[in-house]
This record gives structure tokens, C-alpha cells and sequence, in this order.
């Protein structure tokens, strides 16, 4: 099994996602915090998009988390959205993206105003990031694994410049806010991460018993109820599912309310397990949730 030698914790990739960019500005401060929890790595910090920090919004121009995708990183010239650029900064200094880049491991801290507990969402099989956030479901009784698998060239997220990553999706939280019972368990959470990364190093973390979990795996979104051509929305999430992430959805369980009081029931596949449950960040989307499929699994 590889050995991680470098490792860069990121918060503010999306500036308005408070959690991560306090996460980075406290341990920026404070290199105790983190120092001596891996020394078999090297540990770097990063403030993602200081832009949209600055701003206290989601992003400048462009979602900085969907411009790592390689088509991006090679456009030609310099790009006119900050977005762009930056992300054509931070792949120079963290790549290049592919078999050559110079990081082995990337763990971004997001914030979801969904009721996702500690998200745990992994791009690929990798097997540190499979075990260690195995263990770590055992020790976060709100932390569940959503497996988004992704080719890593054609993926648009910061993380998959590296060889391997894990964003950590932290909610319910409102964007430019923060909760301190959030902080301080995502900031335990990480750094548990980077402890188990040194247990990884030691040959430790390989030797323990596999752990049964419960991975929900992308299965598609689901956009909110529009008129045929387009124009505002027609309905909410339903009051019956609003806030369950992670809940079986069967075929006829009420999805959406109309305006008017008339319900729009949800018709598909079964059973599937819905995510990012109106997310705000999510309606320019136009993404009313993520549907999943569960699966109990030995990892």
C-alpha cells in the first residue's frame, strides 16, 4: 500500500462555507493543532478561494468546485473568471492533476444547510480514504459515507487533484454562518483523519478488522417541478421529507407540495435515499436533492 507523504487540509472553497475556512484560519494561527498528528506526511493549509472568502459568498463568478474538470485546467490563455484562474493556480501548486501530481491527499471542508450530519464523500475506492472513514463512522455517530464515484480527469472538484480525496460535507449549517458545536466536531473529525493517515503510514491502519458500513452511492439528482419551457419553480419539498436525509424513499411517498396545497408524489426506482435535501446553494442548480442507493459493505 502507498505511503501519504503530502497532505493539504482546504476550507473556503466555496467562501460563504464558513466551517472549513475557520478550520484553516485557526490552524494557520495555531500549527499545534495539527502538526503533530501526522509526521510521517508533510501537512499543508490552504484557503481555497480567498476571493469569495473575502466576499462571504459561495463564489466571484464561477463555482471555484466545478473548474478542476482537465478540460478547464488546459483551456488556453488566461482565463477572464477569478474562478478559473485560481483554479489554474492552485493545480500548479498542488498538481498537476493526473499520475504526476505532488499531492497523495486532499480533505476540503464544505458546509450543506441540508441535515447531512459529517458527510463523508469519497470519488473513488481509494483505500486509506475507504478505511479511515469506516473507523470513522464509529466514532461520529452523524458521519455516513456518500460514495460519488467520479473519472478523476473529468471530475470538476478541487480534490481530485490529488491522488485521493475526501470532502467533508458538515450540515445543517446556513451559509456565511457559523455553529460552534459544527466546528468543533469537524475539527476533531479532521484531525482524527490525519491521525489515521500516520496509523495508514505505520501499517497499523491496514492491519485492523474490516468495518460493515452503510455506503449511499450516487444514483441522480432531482430538480424541482418547472413549467414545460422553463420559468420559477412549482413546489417545495414536501414537509414529510424535508430534513430526512439519508431516509428510504419509496414509489408513491409524497416528494414535492404545489403551491396550491397539491402534493406531487415521487415515482421511480426503489428504494432510493435522498441527500443534499434543498440545499440552498443548490436552486441555481436547479437541484431539489441527490438520490442515492444503499449498500452495507465491509471496508
Amino acid at each position: 500500500m502507498s505511503l501519504i507523504n503530502t497532505i493539504v487540509v482546504s476550507g473556503g472553497t466555496h467562501g460563504n462555507e464558513r466551517t472549513g475556512v475557520r478550520l484553516v484560519q485557526k490552524w494557520m494561527d495555531n500549527p499545534e493543532c495539527y502538526n503533530n498528528l501526522c509526521k510521517s506526511a508533510k501537512v499543508e493549509l490552504v484557503l481555497a478561494n480567498p476571493e469569495a472568502i473575502r466576499l462571504n459568498r459561495r463564489y466571484r463568478d464561477h463555482d471555484l468546485n466545478r473548474a478542476f474538470s482537465q478540460t478547464c485546467l488546459d483551456m488556453n490563455g488566461t482565463p477572464q473568471q477569478y474562478e478559473f484562474r485560481r483554479s489554474k493556480e492552485l493545480n500548479e501548486i498542488y498538481g498537476p492533476k493526473g499520475p504526476d501530481t505532488k499531492t497523495d491527499l486532499i480533505l476540503d471542508v464544505h458546509n450543506t444547510g441540508s441535515n447531512m450530519g459529517m458527510c463523508l464523500i469519497l470519488s473513488d475506492r481509494d483505500p486509506f480514504c475507504m478505511r479511515a472513514s469506516a473507523v470513522l463512522t464509529q466514532e461520529f455517530s452523524d458521519a455516513w459515507i456518500y460514495y460519488q464515484p467520479e473519472e478523476r480527469s473529468a471530475s470538476p472538484y478541487f480534490g481530485t487533484v490529488a491522488k485521493a480525496d475526501i470532502c467533508v460535507e458538515i450540515g445543517p449549517q446556513q451559509h456565511g454562518t457559523l455553529d460552534a458545536a459544527i466546528f468543533e466536531r469537524s475539527e476533531k473529525l479532521v484531525q482524527r483523519y490525519l491521525e489515521l493517515a500516520e496509523e495508514w503510514n505505520r501499517g497499523e491502519l491496514q492491519k485492523r478488522p474490516p468495518i460493515k458500513v452503510d455506503v449511499y452511492t450516487q444514483f441522480k439528482d432531482i430538480g424541482y417541478p418547472k413549467p414545460q419551457g422553463g420559468g420559477a419553480i412549482q413546489a417545495m419539498i414536501h414537509p414529510n421529507l424535508m430534513g430526512h436525509d439519508y431516509c428510504e424513499l419509496k414509489d408513491g411517498d409524497k416528494l414535492f407540495r404545489m403551491f396550491d396545497g397539491k402534493d406531487i408524489l415521487y415515482h421511480g426506482e426503489s428504494p432510493v435515499y435522498p441527500i443534499f435535501i434543498s440545499e440552498p446553494a443548490y436552486y441555481e442548480k436547479d437541484i431539489a436533492m441527490s438520490l442515492t442507493t444503499k449498500t452495507v459493505e465491509e471496508w
